[in-house]
């Protein structure tokens, strides 16, 4: 029997809850808890939702971004790099003083990295 991960609860309940409103939407979400609680679940809960939120605002055409930077960076700068992926972009910063300059920037599955940490690596890699 497959093991039920949050990824797999999280796409169930989208699908089951998409259009419905109400007493029915109540109903169905009280239900998904049950369900959840009655195989032992209810710790993974956190991950369900962050999962069903991530799906929900795939589904809507938001993209998630993460930038990290060697510092702060101003909202003009943010909303550059926002607006080259699109105009409904949410994105999240954090600070990473080991990159010593450029972002690093996670959608998705991918990571673009132009931090000068990583330009010195290959640099150094290709010397050697």
């Amino acid at each position: 029997m497959a093991k039920n991960t949050p990824k797999i609860y999280a796409r169930a309940l989208l699908q089951t809850i998409s259009g419905l409103s109400g007493k029915d939407l109540s109903a169905t979400l009280k239900n998904f808890v049950a369900l959840v609680a009655g195989e032992h679940k209810l710790k993974q809960m956190p991950k369900i939702i962050d999962e069903f939120v991530r799906l929900a605002k795939k589904e809507q055409g938001i993209e998630e971004i993460e930038i990290t930077s060697a510092r702060k960076l101003d909202e003009k700068t943010i909303e550059k790099i926002k607006h080259i992926f699109g105009k409904d972009t949410e994105a999240t910063t954090a600070i990473d003083e080991d990159l010593l300059g450029g972002v690093k920037i996670k959608t998705g599955g991918k990571i673009l990295d132009g931090s000068l940490k990583t330009q010195l690596n290959k640099l150094k890699q290709t010397l050697i």
